[in-house]
């Protein structure tokens, strides 16, 4: 393998790593302990820029949020009423175009309501990302609504 090749498949890596990072700290902010979103926070604000510019779109009552409090503020409001989430990463298609890439990500995500159905919310992350001297990092994300729906579980 080319030197070449073989850093766009670390970049790449890298970067698909961030999303992956992305819905383990979504899943801490659904929780119940200050700590342990605390601990999501943090995850998003290594892996966000500063200003990172994240929405939603196809939700019908599409959110935006500017930095990775404003998204973390967002996501633990979307997901307080939740007595457990799953936020599960499926298939990754990036591009790296030297120092930029962009990213394609299939999102399962599952929420548990306290009557025992589960919300699920299928949808598309894409995000843009930028490589820093501390590594890549998304600036520009937008959460994709593909479809959405109740299971009712006994």
């Amino acid at each position: 393998m080319s030197d070449r090749r073989a850093e766009i498949v670390a970049d790449k890596h890298e970067i698909e790593t961030l999303q992956r990072l992305y819905a383990k700290a979504t899943d801490k902010l659904g929780t119940n302990s200050a700590e342990t979103r605390e601990e999501g926070r943090k995850i998003y604000h290594r892996i966000f820029v500063p200003d990172v510019q994240v929405r939603t779109a196809n939700t019908g009552d599409d959110l935006v949020a500017n930095g990775p409090d404003g998204w973390a503020d967002v996501a633990e409001n979307a997901l307080k009423d939740y007595i457990g989430t799953q936020h599960l990463i499926g298939t990754q298609l990036a591009e790296v175009d030297g120092d930029h890439g962009e990213m394609e990500s299939y999102l399962n995500a599952w929420h548990k309501n306290p009557d025992n159905s589960v919300y699920y919310f299928l949808g598309t992350y894409i995000s843009k990302v930028r490589r820093y001297e501390d590594g890549w990092k998304i600036y520009d994300m937008t959460l994709r609504l593909d479809t959405s729906g109740i299971v009712q579980t006994t």
